[in-house]
């Protein structure tokens, strides 16, 4: 059972190193959010907009998508009716632990080739056979007969060198078109810009040639939060990595926005569901 601060909570930890689900229903959080893993989503039955960022992609059934952490994403039912998917979280180390030298498994969640987008759409055969191998892993999951967790490692390892050899062969294939709406694209291409700085929703206006509330309004509609609130987020996501790396609290602090220790602090807090020191023990014990 997932815990309920894991659909709430800015921070999602995956709370495994593999984590196989299947859903027939709109599930998590409805706003842009990120995870400390990387995920694999295959949509089997629906039709979606899947907002990644600056882009947004009307998908079908039997397309993929490679996600990596940090990647602010949602996904947006076109058909209420009908929507089934299957979702892999991967942590980081269960990646490395499995990776060779002549095969990265994260190839397919890192490398983006001429900017394309982490989308493959599958051929029907490709489709039917990453069906198998997805329902396979759910039976294993359900499954506490001997060998289960090396027959789960098996199949998780078959199923990413095949997903791997889907998005290197389709580097040479047209890009799919981006349907993200131009003014969030371009709000979200300034925030990241300039993150780190204090600016006013009129000076937001100023730089996009609209009204400041229409922005806050078109913004909202696509990412599900508020400007303030994607800021908040990004920082304290920026905040996460510099605690990561050993970087002192009020460093981490400092170098992600937040102007004095114990206002960082606090945020960090109420957000992440603990405090930043306890953040920090936890990802680096």
């Amino acid at each position: 059972m997932i815990k309920e601060e894991y659909f709430e909570r800015i921070y999602n930890p995956i709370p495994e190193d593999l984590f196989v689900r299947y859903s027939d229903k709109l599930e998590g959080q409805p706003f842009y959010h990120t995870h400390n893993g990387y995920e694999l989503y295959f949509l089997v039955n629906g039709i979606v907009n899947y907002y990644i960022d600056q882009r947004c992609y009307r998908i079908d059934p039997g397309t993929i998508i490679a996600m990596k952490p940090g990647e602010y994403h949602r996904v947006e039912m076109l058909d209420e009716s009908i929507y089934k998917r299957f979702v892999i979280n991967i942590s980081n180390r269960y990646l490395e632990a499995h990776s060779t030298a002549r095969t990265n498994l994260k190839d397919c969640f890192q490398k983006r080739f001429e900017d394309k987008p982490p989308v493959v759409v599958l051929s029907k055969e490709q489709a039917e056979e990453l069906l198998v191998l997805y329902n396979s892993l759910l039976d294993l999951k359900n499954s506490s007969e001997y060998g289960q967790d090396v027959a789960t490692s098996s199949y998780v390892m078959l199923l990413l060198v095949k997903v791997n050899l889907l998005f290197f062969n389709n580097k040479d294939n047209p890009p799919m078109p981006n349907v993200m709406p131009p003014l969030v694209d371009r709000t979200i291409e300034y925030i990241n810009e300039h993150l780190l700085d204090t600016f006013s929703l009129d000076e937001l206006s100023e730089k996009l040639y609209y009204n400041g509330t229409y922005i806050s309004r078109k913004f909202k509609a696509i990412t599900g939060l508020s400007i303030q609130q994607y800021i908040l987020r990004k920082r304290i996501y920026l905040a996460q990595n510099y605690l990561s790396e050993g970087k002192s609290v009020t460093e981490s602090g400092m170098l992600s926005g937040f102007g004095d220790y114990s206002n960082f602090s606090k945020i960090f807090k109420k957000n992440v569901g603990v405090s930043p020191k306890q953040y920090q023990k936890r990802v680096l014990d």
